[in-house]
């Protein structure tokens, strides 16, 4: 049993606000049992202020468009 669903980004994750299928197969997986969601930034040679900001606007937009409404609570942001 698990109560953190970590994922693991690496450079830009812009991307996140278009992965419509991930919020879905995550939608699914948190029915079946549910778990706090973790994004855990890799270090890089990216500036991580930058780099959080971004996910945190991808994230933003994600949760406007109700992608995230399963959870219980916000994702977490980490940088690792």
């Amino acid at each position: 049993m698990f109560s953190e669903l970590v994922v693991i980004l690496n450079g830009r994750a812009a991307y996140l606000a278009h992965e419509v299928k991930l919020f879905k197969m995550l939608c699914t997986m948190n029915g079946i049992r549910p778990f706090k969601l973790v994004f855990l930034l890799e270090d890089s040679c990216y500036n991580q202020d930058e780099i959080r900001r971004e996910v945190e606007g991808a994230l933003d937009s994600v949760t406007t468009k109700g992608l995230l409404d399963f959870l219980g609570s916000p994702p977490t942001v980490r940088i690792g």
